[in-house]
């Protein structure tokens, strides 16, 4: 048995996000057909990231085991052969048997993007979040700072994360605009359920003057989920890069 690992983008529009619900709407189980279909066998594919519905990838990386002599090259070709058209693997690599695209993860990189506007985006619009508002970003990158280290982030995930706890890492986060669109990028070692999302959303509360960058050191020692901003739609988010 070899395990092959794909690097892997979508826009996740159409789809119930990466995991498997039994629904033919979700990317698992989009690949997972087309691997029996590719090595006549049940071929489970595991995912670095569990995205949530809506959300888009540049670079989401995943990794099966199988037992077929095809090329590297031949699979990549044949899984885009009978892929839709808004789900692309860029890369087909055989590894190291030890190699989980999960567990082996050192870091990820996400992105957001706002749309800040009077008047709704047209082309960006199913990848960026409408704001028509005005946005105080030095605030923003104020309160950012705080998120940045070591911390329990409870009060920014949704639903639990069971057996793993939530102490997490966040290594950067950048804020930058260009005209209207403001992208705010966070990179951590892992990430809760909808943690970068309420993140955003947190931030745009910030932005908007409605909460100070000074109360973020209490919303995370509360470790409650109503005292951090809303969840972000899911639209705006991509996962850009998986580091090993």
């Amino acid at each position: 048995m070899r395990t092959v690992r794909l690097l892997i983008g979508f826009d996740g529009t159409r789809y119930e996000g990466w995991q498997s619900q039994r629904k033919d709407r979700t990317i698992q189980e989009i690949f997972e057909k087309i691997l029996l279909r590719l090595f006549k066998e049940r071929t489970d594919l595991v995912s670095s990231s569990r995205t949530d519905s809506g959300v888009h990838a540049l670079g989401l990386v995943a990794h099966f085991k199988t037992a077929s002599r095809l090329s590297d090259r031949k699979i990549k070709d044949a899984l885009n052969f009978y892929l839709p058209r808004d789900i692309l693997v860029r890369a087909a690599k055989t590894v190291d048997n030890r190699f989980h695209a999960r567990f082996s993860a050192k870091s990820k990189l996400y992105r957001y993007d706002i749309w800040r506007s009077a008047t709704r985006p047209l082309r960006e619009g199913p990848y960026a979040l409408w704001h028509p508002g005005p946005l105080d970003l030095p605030l923003m990158r104020k309160a950012s700072r705080h998120l940045l280290g070591t911390h329990d982030f409870s009060a920014f995930q949704d639903g639990g994360d069971q057996g793993r706890g939530a102490v997490r890492t966040i290594r950067s986060i950048r804020i930058a605009a260009k005209g209207p669109l403001v992208r705010i990028e966070v990179k951590g070692n892992g990430f809760l359920r909808h943690m970068v999302r309420i993140i955003v959303g947190t931030l745009i509360e910030v932005g908007r003057r409605k909460l100070p960058p000074e109360a973020l050191p209490g919303i995370i020692a509360s470790k409650k989920r109503p005292s951090a901003g809303p969840t972000a739609k899911s639209h705006g988010l991509t996962l850009v890069k998986v580091q090993y």
